[in-house]
């Protein structure tokens, strides 16, 4: 049970904030704790950031643009953060979002669905399906491929897209090309051997991970559209990258999650991040080693969608 030392020095330099306990603590405190961390600047340049409005006047969907280049008619990653559905932002996964758009030479658009408690299930789902929805049907205004719209996430971010890919199998739209899964959320249950193991391993502890569940879902019995792994098929997504950490609790539901996406004849790519514990993609633009870990993950997926591999 060995964290990678790279990450465990970037782990210990975040071991003097106040201890988070999601069942005691009121959401707006762990907010205003864990959605200003001192995270690594990216430092990375693109060739247009733009935040955006999508949806109706009434019901507004903020999101940020990241263009890598200035070409046109360019593959897009819609992005779901991560955060238990319940805290993360655009800017908390600013670094992610423009990494992964560097590494893959495609347009990112990061969605700040609205969260629970307050906004509970179906809310954050429907949101980042609408917002699909409408990048697909507003590609061209942003610079980028309709024919060619991927879907994204980290934990339960990687849920939401997912489930996006479900909705959309249901309405029989036929609009996403691919999907990125960083360590996602699967299974309500919450029984695998994993739980047990590294039930409290830095930034996911069993214990909190419960306590989203209950925020996100609070009714019963949970939709397969958020337990995933409750579907009786997973026949029909799109392909994936499937990427799990091996000391995370969500590794084993991730795993099934890629089994089953084979089973049911999905082009699947799984990649397990050795040493590493969930979240550590939010690292990526301060540490070598998680980096070359999303850079395989980003070429993985450019090779689902039939896109050059990037040079970055």
């Amino acid at each position: 049970m060995q964290i990678h030392p790279e990450l465990a020095a970037a782990l210990a330099q975040l071991s003097g904030l106040p201890p988070i306990d999601y069942q005691t603590m009121p959401i707006a405190g762990i907010r205003q704790v864990l959605d200003h961390l001192p995270m690594p600047p990216s430092g990375l340049e693109m060739h247009e950031v733009r935040d955006l409005s999508m949806g109706s006047p009434e019901s507004p969907l903020a999101a940020r643009l990241y263009r890598p280049t200035a070409d046109d008619n360019m593959p897009m990653v819609v992005f779901f953060h991560g955060g238990g559905w319940c805290i993360g932002t655009i800017d908390t996964h600013d670094g992610l979002c423009r990494h992964i758009a560097l590494l893959t030479g495609m347009n990112v658009c990061s969605i700040d669905y609205r969260l629970a408690p307050e906004h509970a299930f179906p809310a954050p789902l429907n949101d980042a399906y609408a917002a699909t929805r409408w990048v697909a049907a507003h590609a061209h205004e942003l610079h980028s491929d309709p024919s060619r719209i991927l879907v994204a996430g980290d934990s339960a971010g990687g849920n939401l897209a997912i489930a996006t890919c479900l909705k959309a199998r249901h309405d029989q739209w036929n609009g996403i090309c691919g999907q990125l899964l960083l360590y996602p959320v699967c299974d309500a249950r919450a029984d695998s051997a994993s739980y047990s193991l590294y039930g409290d391993m830095p930034l996911l502890s069993s214990t909190n991970m419960q306590q989203m569940w209950a925020y996100y879902h609070p009714a019963q019995p949970v939709s397969p559209l958020a337990s995933i792994l409750e579907n009786e098929s997973l026949a029909g997504l799109p392909p994936a990258v499937v990427v799990t950490a091996e000391l995370d609790i969500l590794r084993d539901e991730g795993n099934e999650l890629a089994r089953r996406l084979a089973v049911d004849g999905v082009e699947v790519m799984h990649l397990q991040a050795q040493g590493m514990v969930h979240g550590f993609a939010s690292f990526s633009t301060a540490l070598p080693h998680v980096a070359s870990i999303l850079r395989d993950a980003c070429t993985r997926l450019q090779l689902l969608v039939g896109t050059q591999e990037s040079t970055a």
